[in-house]
């Protein structure tokens, strides 16, 4: 899937942050990503947080399928207006669930 300007400048402030608080980060960007894949899986210590970056308007109908994953499973959908709880995620807090 082709990124466009505003999708590739929210994942690098993400990645760029997840690694300034020592996080580890995959990005799913390239050829082989699926759509229904997490943008990014970052790892700290035995945290493993799956996330899906969205930009534009947040609509029911497209929000990713978190409960594919077995419980306990730390997963996040962000958007750029989630930045605080981006922040809380990263710093220990924790993300699992969908941004409402």
């Amino acid at each position: 899937m082709k990124l466009g300007l505003a999708q590739l400048e929210w994942n690098d402030r993400v990645i760029a942050q997840a690694r300034r608080l020592g996080w580890q980060a995959y990005t799913q960007i390239g050829p082989n990503s699926r759509p229904g894949d997490p943008s990014l899986i970052l790892t700290s210590g035995p945290r493993v947080l799956l996330v899906w970056l969205r930009t534009g308007r947040r609509l029911a109908d497209r929000q990713p399928p978190l409960e594919r994953f077995p419980d306990g499973m730390e997963t996040a959908c962000w958007y750029p207006e989630d930045w605080p709880r981006v922040l809380g995620a990263l710093a220990g807090g924790q993300a699992s669930g969908a941004s409402a």
